[in-house]
């Protein structure tokens, strides 16, 4: 089966650098346009299936793909994004938050570790690879769930998982 990541496109939230985990933001203007012109872009290609993180942002994304190709919008819980608890809004790169994005177990306050993300992701691949589905998926997720699934794919060093960056409205192309 071949799976298919997209990113969602973007946020007031993204053009700002700001965390955006769990709150529910819509695309902006440019977010909107973007998920356009990727529609468009993936207008070729085919899948059967589309599940989606249940946060609009990823949702609209979605939706702009699957309405050109027919297609029903699913979404599951799992693919949503890492909760950044007291982060959320504020400036991505401040400095005492550095040990959240850097640490694996570390959590924000309210918020999730890497880890907490890795185990519900990878709940989500096992029980995709288990419907031994032919064809094609295509899921709709976030940033740092883009990351984890692509470790689940391929083997990657630290310094490599942090650095990954599926940019907003880029793809990502996988074998089950």
């Amino acid at each position: 089966m071949k799976i298919y990541v997209v990113r969602h496109c973007a946020t007031e939230y993204n053009e700002k650098k700001l965390y955006c985990g769990r709150r529910d933001l819509p695309l902006s203007e440019r977010g909107r346009a973007e998920a356009k012109a990727l529609a468009e872009k993936l207008k070729n290609c085919s899948f059967d299936l589309v599940i989606s993180s249940p946060l609009l942002r990823a949702r609209e994304t979605a939706e702009a793909i699957a309405f050109g190709h027919g297609t029903h919008v699913f979404t599951d819980a799992r693919l949503i994004e890492r909760d950044f608890g007291e982060l959320e809004g504020t400036d991505f790169y401040r400095k005492d938050a550095l040990v959240y994005r850097d640490e694996y177990a570390c959590r924000p306050a309210g918020g999730e570790s890497d880890l907490d993300v890795v185990a519900r992701v990878y709940s989500f691949l096992d029980d995709l690879k288990k419907e031994k589905r032919a064809g094609a998926v295509l899921l709709v997720t976030h940033g740092i769930v883009s990351r984890v699934i692509r470790t689940y794919f391929c083997n990657m060093t630290d310094e490599e998982f942090h650095t990954y960056l599926l940019h907003n409205g880029d793809v990502a192309e996988y074998e089950i």
